[in-house]
């Protein structure tokens, strides 16, 4: 029995506080030469009006009333310079009448009992009367009514405000226009839900004009004169409200979101959002175990990582390197020398060249100095000590003369050698980071310590990498150019010195270049020329005129490195 008596009570209560009002019909007729708009209503309601310049679009909101209209909306009007009509239960005692225009149009209104009228210049010629149906007549049953569109059926944004690049422009006019109906006029244009606090539903708007402007730019103007903010929730709906209100909105409220990075590093985004978070509060954890970057804030400073977080994590595109170094190395050699071997029989010998008897071991020959004490003998060499090595012309004359014989040996070689080194790194790196490549080996240096005091000398090994090295980074512009910083080397081991460790030769090139697609620059050039020359011989003689060449042996070595460099970069799609 208590049940029945509450519903009762609530039916009761619904009853009285539903709305008094209904809108009928809408009829379009001429006027003489203006199109006529009445909306026929029944009961108490209150029309306001306001239009839309850009696109030309008319709104009328009865409120205090439901829509009793057949439909939602009516296509395919084309007459009077109204192009179609649509109709929807704005809330719960609002009921809104788009009219879209063929041009903004300057109108006026006024009332005729249940009638509201709207009266505008027909911008064409004259057209039959138009109207959404007969006007319901006596009581319409609850059952009867077209459903009213709730909160789900409404269209919500597709994208935040400050991702909304491309919105459709406005143009709106306001002298004297409560906030309420600033607020209806942007939310049918935009299709967005628009909640106001109270303090902001109760403002009024004046002396605004806009011009074509994107629709959340105009709105955020507007909501700013008055000290007004807005926030845009996770369900698309957009909180209207007092500056201190929405921040104090965003005080209370967090929000975590686990966004997955898909080419940057997750610690690396992670390290730029740490300077937006809320200090104190807000929290950006980078998880490298999928990449990506959980945050807990504000909605609002999430909203605006979100958006930091699709410009920070883009394709980025490669760059493949192609170098070559080349080193030629050309040595050209010329050495002429004559020998001389004067000795006796039986006496003295210097024996550097040709062998005599050994007189300590009968039957074989030596090449040791001899010196016979019995008696007068002479033995001359002459240029044995600085020969040819591996000639390749011998010429041996000989003569003999009483007990000694002359002999004499010219040598001659001409020599020519070619070292033609090239190689041909190439390596592939993304655009802004560094790259190594390295053919070669890891070499080692014995390092001495020699200590101090009573401490004993001490020796390390150290690693010194050795081959064909190329160290780059490259950086593509704007332009598709590439930026790039490259370092190129080749190195070996020269000699060895004792106790010491080795030398080593280098060959490097390092800069920095602005090059195009494709182009090759040569980053490095060196050229070293090397003539070594080189005369012994007997004194005095070796100097003579012309007959000096019979008397010392000359070597001549000229040695050419060259050394080159080149690079050619290209951007990988």
């Amino acid at each position: 029995m208590i049940g029945k008596q509450v519903l009762a009570t609530l039916l009761v209560t619904l009853w009285a506080t539903a709305p008094a009002g209904r809108v009928q019909e809408v009829r379009i007729s001429p006027s003489g030469d203006e199109t006529e708009i009445a909306v026929i209503t029944n009961g108490e309601v209150e029309v306001r009006d306001f239009i839309l310049r850009d696109p030309a679009r008319l709104i009328l909101d009865v409120h205090g009333a439901v829509s009793e209209l057949p439909e939602g909306a009516f296509e395919g009007i084309g007459r009077g310079g109204i192009v179609r009509l649509r109709s929807s239960q704005f809330t719960d005692d609002v009921v809104r009448l788009v009219f879209d225009l063929a041009a903004p149009a300057d109108y006026h209104t006024t009332e005729d009992g249940e009638r509201y009228l709207v009266r505008f210049a027909n911008p064409g010629a004259t057209f039959e009367p138009w109207s959404t149906g007969s006007v319901i007549t006596g009581t319409v049953a609850m059952q009867d009514r077209a459903p009213r569109p709730t909160v789900a059926d409404r269209a919500t944004p597709h994208m935040a405000p400050q991702d909304a690049g491309g919105l459709e422009r406005i143009t709106v006019a306001y002298d004297s226009a409560s906030m309420l109906e600033v607020l209806a006029g942007f939310s049918e244009f935009a299709g967005v839900s628009i909640v106001p606090s109270a303090d902001a539903a109760a403002m009024t708007v004046q002396g605004v004009d806009i011009r074509n402007q994107r629709w959340d730019v105009a709105l955020d103007a507007i909501l700013a004169s008055q000290g007004l903010g807005w926030r845009l929730q996770s369900e698309g709906i957009l909180i209207v409200d007092k500056l201190e209100g929405i921040r104090a909105r965003d005080t209370l409220q967090t929000e975590t979101r686990v966004f997955k990075i898909n080419y940057a590093s997750a610690d690396s985004v992670a390290s730029t959002l740490e300077r937006l978070a809320t200090p104190n509060r807000g929290q950006v954890v980078p998880y490298l175990g999928a990449n990506s970057v959980i945050v807990t804030d504000a909605p609002s400073v999430v909203a605006r990582m979100d958006s930091l977080i699709s410009n920070l994590d883009v394709k980025t595109p490669q760059v493949s390197i192609d170098a070559k170094i080349i080193f030629v190395d050309r040595t050209d050699v010329l050495e002429l020398g004559i020998i001389y071997d004067l000795k006796d029989m039986q006496g003295n010998s210097i024996n550097d060249v040709i062998g005599v008897p050994d007189p300590l071991n009968p039957g074989e020959t030596t090449n040791s100095t001899l010196v016979d004490l019995g008696g007068n003998s002479v033995a001359v060499l002459a240029n044995a000590n600085d020969r040819v090595l591996a000639p390749s012309l011998e010429i041996l004359a000989s003569v003999a003369f009483g007990d000694f014989s002359l002999s004499a040996w010219l040598q001659a070689l001409e020599q020519h050698k070619l070292s033609d080194v090239q190689a041909a790194p190439t390596i592939q790196v993304v655009d802004n980071h560094h790259a190594r490549i390295q053919v070669g080996e890891k070499t080692p240096i014995r390092v001495l310590d020699a200590g101090t005091g009573n401490t004993q000398a001490q020796a390390t090994v150290q690693y010194e990498d050795t081959g064909i090295i190329l160290d780059v980074t490259p950086h593509i512009t704007n332009n598709s150019q590439i930026l790039l910083d490259v370092s190129a080397e080749r190195s070996g081991i020269q000699t060895e010195i004792p106790d010491v460790g080795f030398t080593f030769l280098k060959q490097v090139g390092a800069t920095r270049l602005l090059l195009d697609d494709g182009e090759t620059m040569v980053i490095g050039g060196l050229t070293l020329s090397q003539v070594d020359r080189s005369e012994t011989g007997i004194p005095f003689l070796m100097d003579l005129p012309v007959l000096g060449a019979l008397f010392r042996t000359t070597k001549n070595q000229e040695r050419k490195t060259d050394l080159i460099i080149l690079v050619t970069p290209h951007i990988v799609d």
